[in-house]
């Protein structure tokens, strides 16, 4: 195995509600389905190695999930058989090779989404301009989160938030609910467009930093 890639790869149309472990099951059977060789664990159970990037929230449309696997074969052929053999509401959109494991779980650390929502200018330039935001997560609990609403803009339709994302996350959805609760602003699709490391789209900086 000489080729190590970084994959782009969908989760909507269905997958979004497939959760981090079942879909990491998805990704290896599509792989062995496409009759790719890839590089497995060695000892008594050998499992598929494959390193993801950090588990999007269930229910959450991604257009911009990655891992990091060994293979025999080249970016654009991995594509394409990958690609062939994958279940409904998943699709690889992007391939790079790269000089080593990037760690795509520790470096990825912000992601864009895109609310839909009838939000307001002044509503956008009121919670930049705020010191502390808060939030309840899925637990009920209350939490000051300011820091990891990195920026707001309006977009058609909607809102384009940028939000911290990996070993801080601030999950999306929780993000639109509290934009309910505090400003009354009923939501619709929230749908992750964008993966960013140290403020760099994810795939420019893999390429630039990992690339071969």
């Amino acid at each position: 195995m000489s080729i190590m890639l970084v994959v782009k790869y969908e989760k909507t149309g269905g997958a979004e509600f497939i959760p981090h472990l079942d879909t990491l099951r998805h990704l290896q059977k599509t792989i062995v389905r496409s009759r790719v060789a890839v590089e497995y664990s060695k000892g008594f159970n050998p499992h598929m190695l494959i390193f993801m990037s950090a588990p999007i929230g269930v229910g959450l449309t991604s257009e911009c999930e990655f891992f990091f696997l060994e293979t025999s074969v080249s970016a654009g052929e991995f594509l394409n058989k990958f690609n062939a053999f994958c279940p409904g509401g998943f699709k690889a959109t992007f391939a790079t090779e790269v000089t080593k494991n990037p760690n795509l779980q520790a470096i990825i650390d912000g992601a864009e989404y895109f609310i839909e929502c009838d939000i307001t200018d002044e509503t956008v330039k009121e919670i930049l301009a705020a010191k502390e935001y808060f939030v309840k997560d899925k637990r009920g609990e209350i939490k000051e989160v300011r820091s990891r609403i990195l920026n707001l803009k309006r977009g058609d339709n909607g809102l384009i938030a940028t939000l911290s994302f990996g070993n801080d996350t601030l999950r999306a959805d929780i993000f639109a609910e509290s934009l309910k609760e505090k400003y009354s602003l009923n939501y619709g699709d929230v749908v992750k467009k964008r993966c960013f490391i140290r403020g760099v789209v994810a795939e420019e900086y893999i390429k630039e930093k990992f690339g071969v």
